[in-house]
């Protein structure tokens, strides 16, 4: 078949990125290489190497891309939540991890494919640093909120409570099964709007837990 010929570099560019973006996820980053993308996207794989010159490249765009609407997204939930005084623990958790829900629940399976891109991303030491550095800035945010909420001196424990949030939130959203694994069946994770009215109260109870300690 021959290759498709894009000749909108903007529209070439955003080709590459949705078929390396549904192939990162579904594969990783190490599973998928640059002619499999270039293929996966109907275009020569010159093109590929011409707006990303290198694999790394392509990796930090695709988690660049969604990175704006996501931290913007969480920085309106806190303005809310900051605004209203609350020292509600369950809308604070609702606030950083609201917005990810919507959009990977959205119905717009690109955002799927990037929240399991970013489950992945999270717990590598390989290719973390593509991913923090586009988030970290948000999450100090809702870390220094956390802190000031307690009246902590410093925010050694609301960082260590914003990072469990972390690890608890990606592993709802990450579709990874584990649920059907362990009931053998009998319950589903398909969806993570069903589970997420206990996934706040239970980050709700441990921000408490790990702030009040």
């Amino acid at each position: 078949m021959a290759k498709a010929l894009v000749k909108n570099a903007g529209g070439a560019r955003t080709t590459i990125l949705d078929a390396a973006e549904e192939l990162f996820a579904q594969s990783g980053f190490d599973g998928v290489p640059l002619r499999e993308v270039a293929k996966h996207a109907n275009v020569a794989l010159s093109l590929v190497t011409y707006h990303f010159p290198s694999k790394e490249q392509l990796i930090d765009a695709v988690i660049t891309r969604r990175s704006d609407a996501l931290n913007s997204a969480r920085l309106e939930q806190l303005r809310k939540f900051i605004l209203e005084d609350s020292r509600d623990l369950t809308k604070f958790a609702e606030a950083f991890t609201r917005p990810f829900l919507n959009l990977i629940g959205s119905g717009d399976q690109r955002w799927r494919n990037y929240g399991e891109i970013i489950a992945q991303t999270a717990y590598s030491t390989k290719y973390s640093t593509a991913l923090t550095k586009h988030y970290d800035q948000t999450a100090r945010m809702f870390a220094d909120t956390l802190r000031d909420m307690y009246g902590h001196q410093d925010s050694e424990r609301s960082i260590r409570a914003i990072v469990f949030c972390v690890s608890v939130m990606l592993s709802i959203f990450a579709s990874t099964r584990r649920v059907e694994a362990i009931s053998e069946g009998r319950y589903d994770s398909a969806d993570p709007n069903g589970s997420y009215p206990l996934m706040l109260r239970f980050i709700a109870s441990g921000i408490d837990g790990v702030m009040s300690a």
